[in-house]
């Protein structure tokens, strides 16, 4: 992918002011039919213990670039993708220009959902 990665999952420990900090996301829903039967697998509850685990996945690049970038994101992560009736689906990657992940209160992989979603 070579778009750009919003989320709203403010509990999720690679949020950063509504960026996504994953250097690889994996978006879930094979079956899929629609954006809520989606889900964020990439997302972890914010905490030192997740925050030390997934610090292997974290985008430094992407992170360092935004520091100085305020008109545009700068972080583009790989999303890996299982919605196999999602449009944007090629080979399993995200080919979205831009994708958001939903999840406002979200607590765990199954509040979340990829808005992006569009079926075939």
């Amino acid at each position: 992918m070579s778009g750009k990665l919003s989320c709203n999952a403010e509990k999720c420990v690679n949020n950063i002011n509504g960026l996504c900090s994953a250097n690889n996301i994996h978006i879930t829903g094979d079956e899929s039919h629609s954006s809520r039967e989606t889900g964020c697998e990439t997302f972890s509850p914010k905490g030192l213990v997740n925050a030390m685990s997934n610090f292997t996945n974290m985008n430094l690049v992407g992170q360092f670039k935004q520091l100085f970038s305020a008109d545009s994101i700068e972080m583009s992560p790989e999303i890996k993708c299982e919605a196999e009736n999602c449009i944007y689906n090629v080979n399993e990657l995200c080919t979205a220009s831009n994708v958001q992940v939903y999840g406002p209160d979200a607590r765990t992989t199954r509040e979340t959902e990829c808005e992006t979603f569009k079926e075939h």
